[in-house]
């Protein structure tokens, strides 16, 4: 089961440059958008946060502006797809490997043809006596990821570590930190890079993508959202600025002392991290960082 301590820290994150001219200072810092208006040298600048990606923000409107830039840097970017495209199909690999017949993988493909409401490893298991683990070994030659076990790779992780909706939506599993900064993510029958690469920006951390057989993966997941876990929250937009809008508006209610926006196929995520112990945004119910998961109506 989830372990809820030790919380993460946010991710470092690089320091944001400032706009040319601008100096900043330790009275004075200068703010992360490149078109904040307002003159630098006011004296009300008391406020050290918000921070977003590393960058302190004057104001609401420079929050909004910023915001939505990041919201646009994560819709342009093209990030790896996840796809069978090029891939030995399964029934070869098994074929090859010699866990399955000739006949074998003919029956399979003429029951799919038949309308089988199963994919091809999963009819040879139940009808041909293919053991999930050979299959599971297929699906990591495939996808030329290694097969993970939870004797080998389970063990307690903060439940902070993704957001449950995240974890069940796209269909994987957070299995063990290291202290070396390892997170092992698992998949049941194939490998989302994507969705793997989005995790690592999000924390920081350097994540080992592999499969599960499908028992140990339903008990895992079963495991996992038995966790508590941060507090999180779900906004669909109508475009890019309606939904920049929602998240600064609550970046600016909660002021944290970092914030990060990674995509993750057709959402966004925002993280917040705020100060340690802050009872606001940390109770026994929902401790660590906060979640908003955004969307835009027709975004793909």
């Amino acid at each position: 089961m989830p372990v809820l301590d030790p919380q993460l820290p946010p991710p470092a994150v690089p320091a944001v440059e400032p706009t040319p001219g601008r100096r900043a200072s330790r009275a004075f810092p200068v703010c992360a958008n490149p078109r904040c208006s307002s003159g630098w040298l006011q004296l009300w600048r008391r406020r050290r946060v918000p921070v977003v990606e590393g960058g302190w923000l004057c104001s609401p409107a420079c929050t909004r502006a910023h915001v939505e830039g990041l919201l646009r840097r994560e819709q342009s970017e093209v990030y790896p797809v996840s796809t069978h495209h090029h891939r030995v199909p399964i029934g070869l690999v098994l074929l090859t490997q010699g866990w399955i017949t000739h006949e074998h993988l003919k029956e399979a493909l003429e029951a799919q043809r038949s309308g089988a409401n199963m994919r091809l490893g999963e009819w040879l298991v139940a009808n041909r006596g293919l053991s999930e683990a050979r299959l599971t070994q297929a699906l990591g030659l495939q996808w030329s990821c290694p097969v993970f076990s939870l004797e080998r790779h389970g063990g307690g992780l903060p439940a902070t570590i993704v957001p449950r909706v995240l974890a069940e939506t796209f269909g994987f599993v957070p299995l063990r930190l290291t202290a070396t900064g390892i997170l092992y993510l698992a998949f049941e029958d194939r490998i989302d890079h994507s969705l793997t690469l989005a995790v690592e920006r999000m924390t920081g951390l350097r994540v080992e993508s592999g499969l599960l057989s499908t028992s140990e993966f339903r008990r895992a997941q079963q495991d996992f959202t038995q966790g508590r876990f941060a507090r999180s929250r779900m906004i669909e937009a109508g475009s890019i600025e309606l939904l920049a809008e929602a998240f600064a508006r609550h970046i600016e209610k909660r002021q944290p002392v970092q914030a990060r926006v990674v995509r993750l196929h057709d959402l966004f995520w925002l993280r917040l991290w705020h100060q340690d112990g802050e009872p606001s945004t940390t109770s026994a119910q929902n401790p660590g960082p906060e979640d908003i998961i955004g969307s835009v109506a027709g975004f793909a």
